[in-house]
């Protein structure tokens, strides 16, 4: 599993710490506002880095709040690209459309 990472504060970077160690999973793209060097991820500034990374399989959003959670979700969703978020706020608000949206799509 490839993943493009939304967020790197306490849950994106927690997420980030969780799958560094594993060999079935690779943080390929972390997207943060504050610049931020990685050894073994590339950082970008925005979110079109990720969703055009044909490499990138699932997408981890860990930014919270609707907006501009939401926008991401749903593009990552329409490209084709599996989703991950603790995001209660995103999922309550929006969950038929982007559940809808992934089976059309076949993606989780």
């Amino acid at each position: 599993m490839r993943i493009g990472l939304l967020g790197f504060g306490t849950v994106g970077k927690g997420v980030y710490k969780l799958i560094a160690p594993r060999a079935d999973m690779q943080v390929v793209r972390v997207l943060c506002r504050r610049d931020l060097e990685l050894d073994d991820a590339a950082v970008t500034h925005s979110f079109d880095d990720i969703l055009n990374d044909p490499t990138i399989d699932t997408v981890v959003e860990a930014m919270g709040g609707l907006h501009p959670a939401y926008e991401y979700v749903k593009a990552a969703l329409e490209a084709g690209k599996n989703v991950v978020t603790p995001n209660k706020a995103l999922v309550c608000t929006f969950y038929e459309e982007l559940l809808a949206l992934a089976k059309e799509k076949g993606v989780s």
